[in-house]
């Protein structure tokens, strides 16, 4: 079984013909997206949690702590998975509020 994991860098700067100011700016958009996705994932991890803890369980397959286990790694897995597709669009919406708020602390700053 081969397992390969598909990484992506990209280089600013002297290839691009950015400024510094520039490369600083995708850096914080990307960590704020970062961010936004990561947040957006717990969101539908615990939203997955307690669609699962609404089912009532019956005693005839129990894997116990086992089961709990997996289903708890499956849930993180398939939210880190949808959030980073477009997920419900949490993330979008935070990373507006969000730069709309960086917005206005620079313009205050300003005056």
């Amino acid at each position: 079984m081969d397992i390969s994991i598909k990484t992506t860098t990209t280089s600013y700067g002297v290839h691009t013909g950015m400024n510094p100011g520039a490369i600083r700016s995708v850096s914080k958009e990307s960590k704020m997206n970062t961010a936004c996705m990561e947040m957006e994932s717990m969101f539908i991890q615990n939203m997955f949690k307690e669609m699962r803890a609404s089912i009532p369980k019956s005693g005839l397959i129990s894997g116990g702590k086992a089961e709990e286990m997996f289903t708890d790694m499956l849930d993180a897995e398939m939210a880190k998975s949808l959030s980073s597709s477009g997920g419900i669009g949490l993330a979008s919406m935070m990373q507006r509020q969000l730069e709309k708020v960086q917005e206005i602390v620079k313009t205050n700053s300003k005056e």
